[in-house]
């Protein structure tokens, strides 16, 4: 005899995605491309009803609740990923010695960074385009967790140890984010 539903949380479907359902692995289908995520948490449970997907659980603690809360703010971005795509604008500042930034395959190549002569390379994830401009970087894909990585990856390579970051400000940092439309401003 199944237990009954504590906990659950629905999400409607957007008409121009396709959603199918294998156990517990999503595939969510749109214009801009096809996202696939499996969520193994064994408390919580994921089925469609209709336009709506629903996670739901049977156990009734604070933990397995917020695991719910998730899932249905992962098929959210992944919904948002394939209809519209998200984008994170970097802007490389220097005081004195002009950074150059170039793109080889998977990694992104750092020169002259506070006047270094080594190259600081940071690492792309996933399936991500990337735009080198004199001042800018645009890093964009329909996965928000492969573009935040990347741009963080990047604005790690750049960071300053042993000096105070009061006067060294260099570096390359996230100063937009966008999904779809919308714009989030970080400055």
């Amino acid at each position: 005899m199944p237990r009954e539903v504590v906990y659950e949380k629905r999400i409607k479907i957007p008409s121009d995605c396709e959603v199918s359902l294998e156990g517990k692995t999503v595939r969510v289908t749109g214009p801009k491309g096809t996202l696939e995520r499996t969520f193994p948490e064994p408390q919580t449970s994921i089925r469609i009803e209709g336009n709506e997907i629903v996670a739901w659980t049977n156990i009734s603690r604070k933990r397995t609740r917020a695991l719910v809360g998730t899932i249905i703010a992962h098929l959210r971005n992944m919904f948002i990923g394939v209809r519209h795509g998200y984008t994170y604008e970097m802007k490389i500042v220097y005081s004195h010695f002009p950074i150059t930034v170039e793109v080889h395959g998977k990694e992104v190549h750092i020169k002259n960074f506070i006047g270094e002569r080594g190259i600081r390379k940071a690492r792309l994830i996933g399936d991500v385009d990337i735009k080198v401009t004199e001042d800018d970087i645009i890093i964009s894909g329909i996965n928000i967790e492969h573009v935040s990585q990347s741009a963080a990856n990047i604005q790690l390579a750049c960071k300053i140890r042993d000096k105070d970051r009061r006067v060294f400000l260099d570096g390359i940092y996230v100063i937009r984010k966008r999904k779809g439309e919308e714009v989030k401003s970080i400055v």
